[in-house]
């Protein structure tokens, strides 16, 4: 049994769960038919070498306890055919961990003409993308290259945000970030809030699109162009879909459009965390004014420039202590309150959580029998429409989490049009 200590983004992202499910998802794109009963020992026996299996929260301790035995009732799901992929994982996104027996992860597999996928439905609190990744590595070369199978438990961090990103620590320490983030906080009394057509209804839907393989060369080859990065591209282009097809509320004083990006903060901890098994991510965003909206190249330097001060200044760091304001806020607001509050002090349109996995293990399985590596991001109750960008090898994808009450469905690939659109444009 491993434990360790919840640390505030975590405790945050309990709150947001208690408003609606905080899930998400990773998924194996493989090639040919399936084995479910490999897959399914594969997937008991990566649980049990990790360590990992239900969660018991006492106060702001976790511990996972390794079911053994008892994983044959929580192995991997086949997916009856008549679900669509798409269909599968909108409705796992929906769905409540309310189960305290059950594991915070639900394995499945769904087979298509020629490939299957098999990813997993977690719930996000216990884990950033970079532990699940891991967690996916151990399941998929069980089944695919037992030889390289790691036979240890997963290692928690012994600490959390103020250990690791705390005073002192970072490009300019967290003090320097913190001054800097409540300036420009600041700037988001500019920023248009969302129209609220058919009340707070946060439950959200799952599309994916792919662009031409080899595209995403192009892509870079136009960032080092501008010498910007590829992700100040992408939320360039979220900040063109946000201004098109999100509906906001344009007033005289509020005209730009705000979107935030997702931060991996490991990076940031002198390699104490690398291969730690928890929740570490931070944000940064940026505020688009309707001059910049109009002006394609820029919109890109204003983003670039935004950007690249607030990772000077330590933001992503910094916003640990926007989280902590909100965890303290969420002892005094009800949660049928806290979703308006949201939408009212940080009027994001959207964000982005971007992932190049030519960075990591799915590289050496790739392009057979690993063709793609998917990722699912959770909107939460501040955006209502997220993207999830990933790359691997040559292949490049959209994976869209929206909430229809807001964005509906007819949009959605007109929203990926204008994605492609947009970037091919530079």
């Amino acid at each position: 049994m491993t434990a360790s200590r919840i640390n505030v983004f975590q405790r945050l992202a309990r709150q947001w769960d208690a408003l609606h499910p905080y899930n998400a998802a990773q998924v194996l794109k493989i090639k040919g038919a399936p084995s479910l009963d490999l897959l399914q020992n594969a997937w008991h026996d990566a649980m049990e070498d990790m360590g990992l299996g239900r969660v018991h929260v006492e106060g702001h301790n976790l511990r996972y306890e390794c079911l053994n035995g008892e994983m044959s009732h929580y192995g991997v799901k086949l997916v009856p055919p008549g679900r669509t992929f798409e269909q599968f994982i909108s409705e796992g996104l929906n769905k409540r961990f309310d189960n305290p027996a059950e594991p915070p992860f639900r394995p499945f597999v769904v087979v298509e003409d020629g490939f299957h996928y098999a990813g997993v439905v977690y719930h996000h609190w216990i884990a950033d993308s970079v532990s699940i990744r891991s967690v996916l590595r151990e399941w998929f070369v069980r089944a695919y290259d037992p030889k390289s199978a790691q036979r240890k438990p997963v290692r928690l961090a012994e600490g959390g945000y103020r250990e690791f990103f705390g005073m002192g620590r970072g490009v300019a320490g967290m003090s320097q970030g913190l001054l800097t983030a409540t300036r420009w906080a600041s700037t988001l009394r500019s920023v248009q809030r969302i129209e609220i057509r058919n009340g707070i209804d946060l439950s959200v839907r799952f599309a994916m699109r792919h662009l031409p393989l080899g595209w995403i060369e192009a892509a870079h080859a136009a960032a080092r162009q501008r010498g910007v990065t590829l992700n100040d591209l992408f939320m360039a282009a979220i900040a063109i879909i946000c201004e098109r097809y999100v509906p906001m509320k344009r007033r005289p004083r509020r005209q730009s459009v705000a979107v935030g990006s997702i931060v991996d903060l490991r990076p940031y901890s002198d390699g104490e965390l690398h291969d730690a098994f928890g929740l570490f991510l931070g944000f940064t965003n940026v505020v688009c004014r309707p001059v910049e909206l109009h002006d394609p190249e820029r919109l890109v330097r204003s983003i670039a420039r935004q950007s690249t001060f607030q990772k000077q200044r330590g933001i992503p760091q910094a916003s640990a202590l926007r989280m902590l304001a909100g965890v303290a806020l969420g002892r005094f607001v009800k949660p049928d309150r806290m979703a308006q509050f949201y939408q009212k002090f940080l009027p994001m349109a959207g964000g982005i959580s971007n992932v190049n996995m030519n960075r990591s293990w799915a590289t050496q399985y790739h392009p057979a029998p690993l063709l793609d590596y998917i990722r699912v991001s959770p909107t939460g109750p501040m955006m209502p429409v997220v993207f999830a960008t990933t790359t691997l090898g040559q292949q490049f994808h959209v994976a869209m989490t929206y909430r229809p009450s807001i964005v509906p469905d007819k949009d959605v690939d007109a929203m990926a049009g204008t994605f492609r659109e947009f970037l091919s444009s530079l």
